[in-house]
């Protein structure tokens, strides 16, 4: 299957439906045809510079046209987009940038000023502004690196198997890893995708996940670019901007992560917007609500929600969760896994668990990723005979729905007992409407070992204490799971993916 690439495809869907909408930013309006050009030119001007196949370019921006641009020209000749968290320090992009090699920085404008005091000590030769005017030494705009290239399909041969994507990860347990994610893996994914979206000739897709992480420029933001449907994005998740542009737009499908959307369901001004366009959102998470999934659907009139799981060395799709008016089905379940994927949930010495007993998910599929880039050890601790290990924990039950049950680091162990913190979570959230977040954690104590820690965040305007928090949630858990400490937060650290930061929770709470 060697034309199953990315730069093959989009050529193609330039070829097929050259005036149709492709992208939409801000007041940027590009075609198919218009932007495989600029793809194109980019592609070129990168190989000018006399980079290597497999040669790495970041980048560090915002959701924005050039962002998809610059995927896939790396795409067409073989090279790498290496996707920067504008969230982290000056040391980690440092250790990101160096780290993997990267040749070229691109940078959005609000960006440089960032970059004034550590870009000598970044090993890449060569930085492009992406809009705007350098400010940066020796910086170049992105129009004059691409001034005068041609538009024409680089002559390079690509293979599905090359490295196209180096993402990552949180580094919550040391140094970061990144992840590297082939041509294929991507095509697999979106293919995976449009198979369990159904996606409509006519659709068109908001996009305010972030393009760093792999669920932004990936989930359904491939799978339209390769039917050849209209992607407006939105530089980041705003709900007030998200409202006005599915309404403007008319679009009828929506990526949206569950803390914003939750965010979306308690904005204010959510009823003076038109949603009679959306028919379909698409949120990913490991846990969620029922009041949650019904409220979404009734609110934005949606035919129906789908939710799914995955990560980010899985590009990321791995379990898909359908929801309509009439049908929830098992509340916080994961679903299925996704048409071209096997997993199996497993001991930690890797014997398959019974139905309804907790382990370790494994998943093997062509989304499956190529392992992390210069270490050989984790690699191989993470792909084991072609199957990847997670570190999530999950049950399966006997219709083959996945339950998620925590992050294997995240588990407590309290007087001898194994606690899952999520089961804790959902515990308080369904038993007390005062809380409008729940996060557990284990924390030092003397007699316990760990102790079951609950941090809350309450609906505005509400209170509880935690005896009657305590005293409703033992309806649901037994004595020795229920939170021993509690501490009412304002607010909850998370990453850009959406995903809460418990390790700086376990920092600040640890002592206390």
């Amino acid at each position: 299957m060697q034309g199953m690439t990315m730069g093959n495809i989009i050529r193609r869907v330039a070829q097929r439906y050259p005036n149709r909408e492709a992208v939409i930013f801000q007041e940027t309006r590009l075609t198919y045809a218009d932007f495989n050009r600029r793809i194109n030119q980019l592609a070129h001007a990168l190989m000018r510079l006399g980079l290597a196949k497999g040669a790495v370019v970041a980048i560090f921006s915002q959701n924005r046209h050039e962002y998809l641009e610059a995927y896939f020209a790396c795409a067409k000749v073989g090279l790498i987009l290496n996707t920067l968290n504008w969230r982290l320090s000056p040391r980690e992009i440092t250790f990101m940038i160096n780290q993997s090699g990267s040749s070229v920085l691109l940078i959005e404008d609000q960006y440089q000023d960032f970059f004034h005091d550590f870009l000598e000590d970044l090993q890449c030769a060569h930085v492009i502004i992406l809009n705007g005017s350098p400010r940066l030494p020796h910086a170049l705009t992105l129009a004059q690196f691409t001034a005068g290239m041609p538009d024409d399909e680089p002559a390079v041969a690509v293979s599905p198997d090359d490295a196209v994507l180096l993402l990552y990860t949180s580094g919550t347990t040391g140094t970061p890893k990144g992840a590297l994610i082939t041509q294929s893996n991507v095509v697999w994914d979106a293919m995976a995708y449009l198979y369990h979206t159904e996606i409509r000739t006519g659709d068109k897709l908001l996009q305010p996940m972030p393009f760093i992480h792999v669920s932004g420029i990936h989930i359904l933001t491939m799978v339209f670019l390769f039917k050849g449907l209209p992607v407006v994005i939105q530089p980041v998740f705003n709900p007030a901007e998200t409202c006005r542009l599915i309404e403007q737009e008319r679009c009828t499908v929506a990526c949206i992560l569950v803390p914003a959307l939750q965010g979306l369901m308690r904005y204010e001004q959510l009823t003076q917007y038109d949603f009679t366009s959306l028919r379909l959102v698409l949120t990913a998470a490991a846990s969620y609500t029922r009041e949650l999934c019904y409220e979404t659907i009734a609110r934005l009139g949606l035919e129906k929600l789908l939710i799914g799981y995955g990560l980010t060395e899985a590009t990321p799709a791995v379990t898909m969760t359908e929801h309509t008016g009439e049908t929830l089905w098992k509340e916080n379940c994961l679903g299925w896994p996704i048409w071209t994927d096997d997993v199996r949930v497993v001991t930690p010495e890797g014997a398959d668990v019974l139905v309804g007993e907790v382990g370790e998910l494994l998943v093997r599929g062509p989304n499956v990723f190529k392992g992390y880039l210069g270490l050989n050890d984790a690699t191989a601790r993470t792909l084991r005979d072609g199957w990847l290990w997670t570190g999530d924990l999950v049950r399966m039950d006997a219709d083959g729905c996945l339950f998620f049950v925590d992050r294997s680091k995240d588990m407590i162990k309290s007087g001898g007992e194994n606690i899952y913190a999520v089961e804790v979570e959902m515990a308080l959230m369904q038993t007390n409407p005062e809380i409008q977040e729940a996060i557990v954690i284990a924390t030092p104590d003397d007699k316990w070992g760990e102790a079951v820690t609950a941090l809350l965040v309450l609906k505005p305007g509400y209170s509880v204490s935690p005896e009657i928090i305590q005293e409703r949630t033992r309806t649901q858990l037994a004595s020795y799971k229920l939170p021993k400490k509690f501490h009412f937060i304002t607010e909850v650290p998370r990453s850009i993916s959406g995903k809460v930061q418990k390790h700086l929770l376990r920092q600040t709470f640890g002592g206390q």
